[in-house]
């Protein structure tokens, strides 16, 4: 009579497991993050290497598109670029921050004169310089609806070649108010979760939040809301997935290319804008 087979588990040492987490890329590694206080910690580590690897270069950047719309139908652009500031190794949330002396209208740490924004449907953005405030008049909504997309990019760009390819990381519909609140002083904040059912769990960790201050301003006779976008905390995962997989945001109104100075005259040349 034939005996049945036993099949044996058999545990992999942890220095073998690590080696394969190494190859593993960021956002399946994530997942991982439930097998013991131990392993997390060293997952972390290899997260948080990648993480300086790629963004500790000063080109590397963040782009939040921020799109409103008057009166329902008419949509008006606000594109900020972000530099990396600092990232918590326990949460894994990277703190990305504008720079406050960034010239109006270019890009980078170089300030690299931009031109436009090439969307994934027809047409040139060139509505706002990058960096300009939103600006609110007195007949603005209190609190107004907004949709953010967000993306990495690296800026370190040349004549020859004055097409920078943005990474899609994610995007969702913000709320920002549109006046100053005198008991904050204009600072606001807003966070996005991956889903409303989470967003109830306090200890849930959003996947982005942004925080920004509006203050009022006099244009003649007229008063606005000057709103800036100062800071954005997104987790890290999230940034290096877009890196990692050279994501593309799918959206007819996202952006595929930042369209340096001089690169007008490049798109003149190629009608479908393929650039290698």
């Amino acid at each position: 009579m034939r005996s049945k087979s036993t099949k044996i588990s058999v545990s992999l040492p942890n220095e073998i497991i690590l080696e394969i987490f190494k190859h593993i890329p960021s956002r399946q590694l994530t997942k991982f993050l439930v097998l013991s206080s131990t392993m997390n910690t060293e997952i972390r580590k290899i997260l948080v290497k990648r993480f300086n690897d790629a963004f500790r270069n000063p080109n590397q950047r963040l782009l939040v598109m921020i799109t409103r719309y008057v009166l329902d139908f008419v949509p008006i652009h606000n594109t900020f670029d972000l530099g990396f500031k600092s990232l918590d190794n326990k949460s894994l949330i990277a703190t990305f921050q504008q720079n406050s002396s960034q010239r109006s209208g270019m890009i980078g740490p170089h300030n690299k004169r931009l031109w436009g924004f090439k969307l994934r449907g027809d047409g040139i953005l060139r509505e706002n310089p990058i960096n300009e405030p939103l600006i609110y008049t007195t007949w603005d909504s209190p609190y107004e609806q907004k949709e953010t997309r967000i993306y990495t990019f690296d800026s370190n760009t040349d004549s020859s070649h004055p097409f920078i390819k943005t990474s899609f990381v994610t995007n969702g519909a913000v709320r920002i108010p549109c006046d100053d609140c005198e008991e904050d002083k204009g600072a606001w904040s807003y966070k996005l979760f991956n889903n409303d059912r989470k967003k109830k769990n306090g200890n849930f960790i959003p996947k982005v939040e942004l925080e920004g201050r509006n203050e009022k301003k006099f244009n003649g006779p007229t008063q606005e809301i000057v709103g800036i976008l100062k800071t954005a905390r997104v987790q890290a995962p999230m940034l290096l997935a877009s890196i990692e997989e050279k994501k593309k945001d799918r959206y007819v109104g996202g952006l595929k290319y930042i369209v340096m100075d001089g690169g007008q005259h490049l798109l003149k040349r190629k009608r479908n804008c393929v650039i290698s």
